[in-house]
């Protein structure tokens, strides 16, 4: 699929540096040279991937990007210009209908496995004009899953000319985590502190890796151990796949909002969403991609 985003970049470049788009990119010195590492960025149009991976360029010369998207697109629920990027890209399908969690994270980590680069917009649709929609808990799942830098990034339009901007952050690790889940059968808990454990010890490590090819040859290699790790323990793949704390969807929020210009604001979790995300305390709640 990547050939066919490589064939189209000369022609993306040069609408976006018309004067419908205007595209300007700051913070590019902070993109790592090559994968793994997770991208977590607001939305706000259709044309959000197209910018990002012309602001990612240093990284995509000669590495795979993986957007998470839904499924629907496919089906034309975007419009032409979706199923074209969709088939231009080459995606991640979410499907919440169906609830595939599970193989967006494992695929993901397939992913991250082989060097490449994941890209996800963690509202899950188009926010509203200066405005953070809340976070689906599927990045934090998935960056608790990985000890992969996340790169985060935010896009709008600039209020004087109306062109596109995009600001890149510094890549960041998750921190440790606070809370072990108590409310789990005592074999899958000793599981789930091991795994926890490990993953913590070896994002830390991570942290300290230098952001070369060699480097992050290791940390892809680091999360393949990881993965065949937790396939040999007493715990579910499914449990793995959200291990995710109350916090860690804010602390990625926030990232990208200190990206974003004066004026925005983050939008209010929905009670029926709330309701449904984990609790340090306990561990308890469903979570959805």
């Amino acid at each position: 699929m990547w050939w066919r985003y490589v064939f189209f970049r000369p022609f993306f470049a040069r609408v976006a540096r018309s004067g419908k788009y205007r595209l300007v990119v700051t913070g590019t010195e902070n993109v790592p040279r090559y994968g793994p590492f997770i991208v977590v960025s607001n939305h706000q149009s259709s044309i959000d991937v197209v910018a990002v991976a012309l602001a990612l360029k240093p990284a995509l010369t000669h590495t795979h990007m993986w957007p998470w998207a839904k499924r629907g697109i496919e089906k034309g629920q975007e419009g032409f210009l979706g199923r074209m990027l969709w088939k231009t890209f080459g995606v991640i399908p979410v499907d919440r209908e169906e609830g595939n969690a599970e193989e967006v994270i494992r695929r993901s980590l397939d992913c991250l496995r082989k060097g490449e680069i994941v890209l996800v917009f963690p509202e899950g649709t188009r926010s509203g004009r200066k405005q953070l929609g809340w976070f689906r808990y599927g990045v934090a799942n998935l960056a608790r899953a990985a000890p992969a830098p996340i790169l985060p990034l935010a896009v709008y339009r600039r209020e004087e000319d109306g062109g596109v901007q995009v600001n890149i952050g510094k890549p960041f690790f998750m921190p440790p985590r606070r809370a072990l889940l108590e409310t789990l059968e005592s074999v899958e808990s000793r599981a789930e502190e091991r795994v926890s454990q490990q993953i913590d010890a070896l994002r830390q490590w991570s942290e300290h890796v230098d952001r070369d090819r060699k480097g992050m040859r290791m940390i892809a290699r680091i999360i393949d151990l990881i993965v065949d790790f937790v396939d040999r323990q007493e715990m579910s793949f499914d449990r793995f796949c959200r291990m995710a704390e109350s916090e860690d969807n804010e602390f990625i929020r926030d990232r990208v909002f200190e990206l974003l210009p004066h004026g925005w604001e983050k939008a209010a979790v929905p009670p029926q969403e709330a309701e449904k995300r984990p609790r340090a305390e306990n561990g308890a709640g469903e979570q959805g991609v």
